[in-house]
């Protein structure tokens, strides 16, 4: 390992580490406070907010990450930079999403503003990282997460001491909380005039992303959403929640390393020997990755969960087993999905994230009313196994051959 590549590993583990410690630690204290029925309402909420935040984004940040590594969408005469196109397209999305709570029980309005009002904030954020990741400043980048993290985690926890706090309390503070972060000297990039375009070559990728990420999201979202309208009772779904949170803790861990990799994938893409070489290498550590957290989610996970949520949620124990069985898919779907991007065939992975979605909603309408929370995760596992099994298939027929080779 080249001693660059082990600083950016690094700084990005290390701001991983700490982010997700954070992050774990606020949502157990959440649980704890909340309880289940409370929790699960916060998780609903979040849950649509982070589904409309991929609209905000409208694959922004992937376009941003990329073009940035390798320079190739320069800034023409006539065109404003792409930050200053992500920005006015997340003011846009935003208002719109504000009007649209109206159309929500009044109940849950203010929770719901505030929360896209919290995600639009997260989404500028996002493309400062993604900036900095092109650019090869994965130290300052981990940093800066760092800095939102501890912000946002602050605010939550701050409005968690109000009397009588429920979800719309922890979304106003999450939002004041990433606002405080976008002060800092990191936020100056952002200090753009926002413009708008019609140019097809900035949103002809931006589409294949924004369906990329529309479709990743409701899969690993819907059951949540679903598990709320298909049963009656709340806490299984804070029991869902909260067995999902180790899984997403997994895959954050192994975020940083391959976004590394992705940026090395993307400039090496003229030296086919040097590209075959840092796929494979990512593949196999991926892989190695997914096995080592199945039999630690196994020993560990029921110790973890009651330790951290507390006895209420010992149902959750069961759904954990479950959901661990879609690791050995989802850590080496990340390799693929990025080697596709990077190769510049993100229409492939486009479509084979978009069936999957669509047999994820399916299979939880089929199972949820059966087995609920463990209809969940069985749609879950397989859903994950066909995005697999697609993905694998589009380097089956065309190699490692980018866009216009392929």
């Amino acid at each position: 390992m080249s001693r660059a590549l082990a600083k950016a590993l690094t700084s990005q583990w290390a701001a991983t580490l700490y982010a997700a410690a954070v992050s774990v630690g606020l949502t157990f204290v959440l649980g704890r406070a909340l309880g289940p029925a409370v929790f699960g309402q916060y998780s609903y909420i979040l849950t649509l907010a982070s589904i409309f935040a991929i609209f905000q984004d409208g694959g922004f940040t992937t376009l941003i990450f990329r073009e940035t590594a390798m320079a190739a969408l320069a800034p023409k005469e006539g065109r404003p930079g792409l930050l200053s196109l992500a920005l006015g397209h997340l003011g846009l999305v935003t208002a719109l999403g504000l009007g649209l709570t109206l159309c929500f029980p009044a109940a849950d309005r203010l929770s719901l503003a505030a929360a896209v009002g919290y995600y639009a904030l997260f989404t500028a954020a996002a493309l400062v990282s993604a900036q900095l990741k092109g650019r090869n400043n994965f130290a300052a980048e981990g940093v800066w997460r760092a800095i939102c993290r501890t912000a946002t985690a602050l605010g939550a926890g701050a409005a968690l001491l109000l009397p009588g706090a429920g979800t719309a309390a922890i979304f106003l503070g999450l939002l004041l909380g990433q606002a405080g972060a976008l002060l800092s000297p990191f936020g100056r990039a952002l200090r753009l005039p926002p413009r708008l375009t019609a140019s097809r070559e900035v949103y002809g990728p931006c589409a294949a992303f924004l369906c990329i990420s529309a479709a990743t999201t409701i899969y690993f979202r819907c059951d949540v959403i679903l598990l709320r309208q298909l049963t009656d009772d709340p806490a299984i779904v804070g029991n869902y929640a909260a067995a999902y949170r180790l899984i997403e803790g997994v895959i954050m861990l192994a975020t940083p390393l391959a976004h590394i990799f992705f940026r090395r994938l993307r400039v090496s893409l003229q030296d086919t020997a040097a590209f075959r070489q840092s796929f494979g290498r990512m593949l196999g550590v991926m892989i190695g990755l997914s096995v080592a957290a199945v039999a630690g989610g196994l020993l560990l996970g029921p110790w973890i969960l009651t330790l951290a949520f507390g006895d209420k949620y010992v149902a959750a124990i069961p759904l954990l087993s479950w959901l661990l069985a879609s690791l050995p898919f989802i850590l080496p779907n990340y390799v693929l999905t990025q080697a596709l991007v990077a190769l510049g065939r993100e229409r492939a992975y486009a479509v084979a994230t978009i069936a999957a979605a669509v047999v994820n909603i399916a299979l939880n309408l089929l199972l949820i009313p059966l087995l609920a929370a463990k209809g969940a995760a069985l749609a879950t596992v397989a859903t994950e196994a066909m995005l697999c099994l697609a993905l694998a298939r589009s380097f089956v027929r065309d190699g490692l051959r980018p866009k216009s080779a392929a």
